[in-house]
């Protein structure tokens, strides 16, 4: 009988290894963040690669796998691009102690603007010459048939 019981026991054990809930598993999983973005002047385009991308203000879901950039676009200013590193959480055995973050965030651009096209070069103005006369063009030769005329 006390055979019987182990094996009981035991399966009842490793079965409720599978019920336990993922935040205490899933130790390496990418669970998405939420990062801040913004922009000056605001109205940017942010793009954050397969993430998405909004307009300034705004905030996107992105995972923590790995590091990651994000690209603001505005017409009349220079594209920038602002690199941003996932932190993990410290983990002690089973606990979170930090929540995961990203820095920066929020993730602010100071957008320029575009510098003016250059000056086109100065136009050097030079006197004419006046044009001299050229010797006279002779007369074209006159056309000469190879066969006769009638």
């Amino acid at each position: 009988m006390n055979r019987r019981h182990a094996i009981l026991a035991c399966s009842i054990v490793l079965g409720s290894c599978s019920s336990l809930s993922s935040p205490y598993f899933d130790l390496f999983t990418a669970e998405p963040g939420i990062v801040t973005l913004d922009s000056r002047p605001s109205g940017a385009q942010a793009s954050v690669g397969e993430s998405g991308s909004c307009r300034t203000p705004c905030t996107l879901a992105v995972p923590f796998a790995t590091e990651f950039s994000v690209t603001y676009t505005l017409d009349g200013y220079v594209t920038q691009i602002i690199p941003v590193k996932p932190i993990p959480p410290a983990r002690r055995a089973v606990v979170d102690l930090t929540p995961p973050r990203f820095d920066p965030n929020p993730v602010v651009a100071e957008l320029q603007p575009l510098p003016p096209p250059p000056a086109p070069p100065p136009v050097t103005v030079t006197r004419r010459q006046r044009s001299q006369p050229s010797a006279p063009v002779p007369a074209p030769a006159p056309l000469v048939l190879p066969w006769p005329q009638r």
